[in-house]
C-alpha cells in the first residue's frame, strides 16, 4: 500500500477508501448524515426565501401594492423562517452530540481492536509500523472528525447549488431568450474561469499540503523538529517532569526545542514558501473567484440596463449567481478534503482489518476442583517478530502440580519468554506445550489464561479504585479485596494509612486519588494476582523495586499464601529460590541448570553457583 498521502492513486482508489470509511460511519451512527440533511437544506432554503423577499419587497414598492397585503406576506413569511432555524438549530445541536459520540466510539474501535488482537500481532514490527503511520496520517487535522465537517460542507454545497439553480433559472432562462449576445458571451466566460480556477484551487491546495507533510531530511531534522506542541499540549510538560526541570534547571534545553526551532534560517525559509509561494498562489485563486463574481454582477448590470430583467429579478439573479459560484468552488475543494481525510483513515481501517494470526482452539479446558494440571514445554523454541536470535532454544521442563519453580538468569536469557509462552501470548516457532497432555493451542484462548495469574515486570495499574484494582473488574468482593491486600503487604495502607477500598489511585479521574510508590504498586499487583485464585501462580520480577531483604520477605509470605498452587517465581536476584524445590537457570536463551538450592551450590562451575556469590552479601541480616 502507497503510504505517501499526495501521492497520486487511482480514482477508483478513492471511491474505494470513502466507501470505507462512510461504512463505519453509517455503522456508528446511521442517521447522522440524513438528519444533518434536514439542517442542511433548511440553511439553502432560509436564505433564499430572504432573497425572493426582498426581490418581493421591491417589486411590491415599486408596483404600489396594498401595504396591508405586504406586511402580511412579510409577517407570515419572517414567520416559517423563524420556524425553520429553530428547527435546524434543535437537530443540529443534537447531531452534534451524535458526532461527539461516533468520535468516541469510533476511538474506542481502535482500542477494541488493539485489546482483541493477539498479542504476537501487536508486538509485530509491521503493527508498530502501522500504528505509527496512523499517528503521522492523523496529523495536521481532526481525524474522523474532519470527514464529518467536511461531510457537511459538501451536502450543504450540493443543496446550495440545487437551490441556487432553481431559483435563479426562470431569470437565467429569460435572459438568454432575450437573444442579447453579450449576456450569453459573459455567462460562457464566467464557467471557464469558474472550471479553471476551482482547478488551480486544488492544485495549489495540493502544493500547500506537500509542504505540511513533507518528509526532512536527516540532516535537517534538528532544524525543524520542535517539542513546543508535545510540551503545549500536556504530554511532556507536567507535574512529573517539571520536578526534573527545575532540580536540573533546562529551560535553556527547552527553550532550545520549544522556540529557537522556529527562529533559524532554514525553518523560516519554509514558511516563506508556504506563505508567499504555494499558498499565496493558493489565495490567487481565490482572487480569481472575484473576478468570477464580477462577471456575474457585470451580467445582471448589462441586463438591467438593457431592461430585460425586473429590479426584484436583478436582486434574485446576482444573489443565486453568487451563492452558485461560491458553492460551487467550495464543494470542488470539500470533495477534494474529504477524499484526502479518508485516506488519511485507510491506515486506521487498515488496523481495523488485521487479521488474527495464532490458532484459535476450540477445545474447552477440564475445570478439576482438584487443580490437577500439568504443563510439560516439549523442545521448544521462539524467535521474537524482526528478530533473528531466538529468544528460547530446544527447551524441555515439566511444572509438577504444586511446585514451587524459581526461574533465574540475567537479563535477556529466556525467562520472561517462558512465561509469554506459557500464557500463549505467542506460540512457539517450533516444538509444543501440553497442558494434560494437550497441545495448548487445541484450548479455547481464554478458558486457558484463566489458568494463571500473572504479575508481570510491566505490570499496570488502572487510575480506578483500588479493590476495583485488585478485582480487575467493577464488581468484586470487598472482604476477599482486602484479605489480598493484606497478605500482599498493603494492610498499614488500608488500616489506617488513608486509603480505603474505593480510593482511587492517581488523580487522572479523582482529585482526591493517591499517588503510591513503587513497592505499594506491586503490592497492589500481586494482591490482584491473589484475587483471581487461579492454579497457576506466575510472579515475573514484580519485586525489582525492592531491596532484595524485603523481596525474601514477600516471596516467603506469599509462598505460604499460595498453598498447594503450582508457582513460578522469575528473577535475576535469588531470594526466592530457597524455598523452592526447583530451581531452573536460563543463560541466552537456553536452560543451563536444574535442580535444588543445594544441588545447584554443589556446582562450583555453574551458572548458578556464581551468581550465588554475587549476591549473597544482600541476603545477609545483621
Amino acid at each position: 500500500m502507497n503510504t505517501d498521502l499526495l501521492a497520486k492513486i487511482p480514482f477508483r482508489e478513492h471511491i474505494k477508501n470513502i466507501k470505507k470509511i462512510l461504512k463505519i460511519i453509517t455503522g456508528i451512527d446511521k442517521w447522522y448524515f440524513l438528519f444533518t440533511s434536514i439542517v442542511h437544506i433548511i440553511n439553502v432554503i432560509v436564505p433564499y426565501i430572504q432573497l425572493v423577499l426582498s426581490a418581493y419587497i421591491l417589486d411590491s414598492i415599486i408596483a404600489r401594492k396594498n401595504f396591508k397585503e405586504v406586511i402580511l406576506v412579510i409577517t407570515g413569511t419572517l414567520f416559517i423562517i423563524l420556524c425553520l432555524n429553530f428547527t435546524a438549530s434543535s437537530i443540529w445541536n443534537r447531531m452534534e452530540v451524535h458526532r461527539e459520540r461516533a468520535f468516541l466510539l469510533y476511538s474506542c474501535m481502535t482500542q477494541t481492536k488493539m485489546l482483541d488482537m493477539d498479542f504476537s500481532r501487536i508486538d509485530s514490527p509491521e503493527t508498530r509500523e502501522l500504528r505509527n503511520r496512523i499517528m503521522t496520517d492523523n496529523n495536521w487535522g481532526a481525524g474522523i472528525n474532519s470527514l464529518f465537517w467536511q461531510g457537511n460542507s459538501i451536502i450543504f454545497g450540493f443543496f446550495n447549488i440545487i437551490g441556487a439553480a432553481v431559483v435563479a433559472f426562470p431569470v437565467i432562462n429569460f435572459l438568454f431568450d432575450s437573444g442579447h449576445y453579450y449576456v450569453i458571451i459573459i455567462f460562457i466566460i464566467l464557467t471557464v474561469i469558474l472550471i479553471v480556477s476551482m482547478r488551480a484551487g486544488v492544485y495549489f491546495k495540493k502544493k500547500t499540503l506537500k509542504f505540511m507533510f513533507r518528509k526532512i531530511d536527516d540532516d535537517e531534522k534538528e532544524e525543524f523538529i520542535t517539542l513546543s506542541w508535545h510540551f503545549a499540549s500536556g504530554n511532556g510538560f507536567n507535574y512529573k517532569n517539571v520536578k526534573d526541570i527545575k532540580i536540573y534547571e533546562s529551560y535553556g534545553l527547552m527553550e532550545r526545542w520549544c522556540i529557537d526551532a522556529f527562529s533559524n534560517k532554514k525553518h523560516r525559509k519554509h514558511l516563506k514558501d508556504s506563505a508567499i509561494g504555494w499558498a499565496g498562489q493558493y489565495g490567487s485563486a481565490d482572487f480569481a473567484m472575484s473576478a468570477i463574481r464580477g462577471c456575474a454582477y457585470l451580467a445582471v448590470t448589462l441586463a438591467a440596463v438593457a431592461g430585460k430583467a425586473g429590479t426584484g429579478d436583478i436582486i434574485r439573479l446576482a444573489g443565486c449567481l453568487d451563492k452558485l459560484i461560491s458553492s460551487a468552488y467550495g464543494l470542488v475543494n470539500d470533495m477534494a478534503e474529504f477524499a484526502l481525510t479518508a485516506r488519511k483513515q485507510a491506515s486506521t481501517i487498515e488496523l481495523l482489518e488485521l487479521d488474527d494470526e495464532m490458532y484459535k482452539g476450540k477445545l474447552p479446558v477440564e475445570k478439576r476442583s482438584d487443580n490437577e494440571y500439568q504443563v510439560e514445554f516439549k523442545n521448544v523454541t521462539f524467535c521474537y517478530p524482526g528478530s533473528s536470535e531466538p529468544a528460547l532454544k530446544d527447551f524441555s521442563m515439566k511444572l509438577k502440580i504444586g511446585e514451587k519453580l524459581a526461574v533465574v538468569g540475567m537479563n535477556g536469557s529466556g525467562k520472561t519468554t517462558m512465561i509469554k509462552l506459557l500464557c500463549r501470548l505467542y506460540d512457539p516457532d517450533s516444538g509444543e506445550i501440553l497442558l494434560n497432555g494437550v497441545d495448548i493451542r487445541k484450548f479455547k484462548t481464554d478458558e486457558y489464561r484463566q489458568l494463571f495469574s500473572v504479575v508481570f515486570q510491566d505490570y499496570m495499574l488502572f487510575p480506578f479504585q483500588l479493590a476495583q484494582n485488585v478485582a480487575a473488574d467493577t464488581e468484586y468482593n470487598e472482604v476477599l479485596a482486602r484479605k489480598c491486600l493484606v497478605d500482599a503487604g498493603f494492610g498499614e495502607r488500608i488500616s489506617g494509612g488513608g486509603m480505603e477500598m474505593e480510593t482511587y489511585l492517581y488523580k487522572d479521574f479523582d482529585d482526591k486519588g493517591i499517588e503510591i510508590s513503587g513497592g505499594e504498586a506491586q503490592k497492589i499487583a500481586i494482591a490482584r494476582a491473589m484475587y483471581k485464585d487461579s492454579p497457576f501462580v506466575l510472579l515475573d520480577e514484580p519485586t525489582a523495586a525492592l531491596d532484595p531483604l524485603a523481596e525474601y520477605e514477600i516471596y516467603t509470605n506469599f509462598d505460604k499464601i499460595i498453598g498447594t498452587k503450582t508457582a513460578i517465581y522469575i528473577s535475576h536476584r535469588l531470594s526466592s529460590c530457597q524455598f523452592c524445590e526447583k530451581i531452573a537457570v536460563f543463560h541466552k536463551g537456553t536452560l543451563v541448570q536444574y535442580g535444588n538450592h543445594k544441588e545447584l551450590l554443589e556446582d562450583k562451575n555453574g551458572q548458578y553457583y556464581e551468581m550465588w556469590n554475587a549476591q549473597a552479601q544482600y541476603y545477609q541480616k545483621e
